[in-house]
């Protein structure tokens, strides 16, 4: 018995060592060979029509301007000689100036954005309270402030500031319609390499911010901001020239109300509060306004 137990421990042994022999020494296998596709990415017909059309109403409008140009005078020409009387002057009548081409390249069809306010809603709703989202805004806002405090009407009375509390408020920025600017920049294979599109946003949602002010005088102070409403016409563009971006800016200045309160050693500090808000909307006009932008 005792003899059975030896061999069949002697032979496990073997049989392990040889194992161990195998995995050592096996052969590794070679990887399959894999052939690099680059596969280019091609417009669906729907979109590849909505980009060519935008380009081709672009070329067809110059010779409109012009037939419709020289048709006016024209069609004057008789009713100057019904009023050529004998005996009366003539009266030059008014004539309206032709549209010209730049009206026509921005008055591309409207379309509206209500599905995209939608899910921009939903999401808003569900994400708005998250670490993730709040820590993001946190980061871009301490930028802003920043910048704000290197400006030298703000570096005089400022020395920091210091994000108590945020909130986002209870709704979102409405797109009201979007239109895309023409002509559109495309390659050989009908890809867009740049999109333009002009959109009207309002915004109502009362996003507000409380802050601790440092003041140079070494005492501190309470500011409470308010974005109570913003309307005006953005500009969107996406570009790979000369490097893939985006970007936004106002096409020009927009109309914002702002609620700002400030408390310095428990009374309002309304000097403080008029160097807020003049700087606020100095800072939308010299970085988020045309020809003014940042490179997302």
């Amino acid at each position: 018995m005792i003899y059975l137990i030896l061999i069949s421990a002697f032979s496990g042994a073997i049989v392990t060592l040889l194992l161990q022999l195998l995995l050592v020494y096996r052969r590794s296998p070679e990887p399959v060979a894999r052939t690099v596709q680059y596969v280019k990415a091609v417009p669906d017909p729907a979109l590849r029509d909505y980009f060519s059309n935008q380009q081709c109403e672009s070329t067809q409008l110059q010779p409109d301007i012009t037939s419709s140009a020289s048709k006016q005078p024209e069609a004057a020409s008789p009713k100057q000689q019904e009023t050529n009387v004998p005996g009366s002057s003539p009266k030059q009548q008014p004539s309206s100036p032709p549209p010209s081409l730049s009206d026509f390249q921005h008055a591309s069809k409207a379309e509206t954005c209500d599905f995209l306010n939608a899910i921009i809603l939903f999401l808003f709703r569900e994400l708005r309270d998250t670490p993730v989202v709040r820590h993001w805004i946190t980061k871009k806002i301490k930028v802003e402030f920043e910048e704000l405090l290197q400006t030298k009407t703000a570096g005089r009375l400022l020395e920091g500031l210091s994000l108590r509390d945020i909130s986002l408020g209870n709704s979102v920025p409405v797109f009201k319609t979007a239109r895309l600017m023409k002509p559109v920049a495309l390659n050989e294979d009908n890809m867009p390499e740049e999109l333009n599109f002009e959109v009207d946003i309002e915004y109502n949602g009362g996003f507000h911010l409380a802050i601790d002010v440092d003041l140079v005088f070494g005492k501190s102070a309470y500011l409470f901001v308010k974005m109570t409403r913003v309307a005006g016409r953005l500009k969107l563009q996406f570009t790979r020239m000369p490097f893939t971006h985006w970007s936004f800016s106002f096409l020009e200045d927009p109309l914002i109300d702002f609620e700002v309160k400030s408390q310095f050693e428990g009374r309002p500090l309304p000097q403080l509060t008029s160097i807020i808000v003049n700087q606020l909307k100095r800072v939308i006009k010299k970085k988020h306004t045309l020809p003014n932008y940042k490179i997302r």
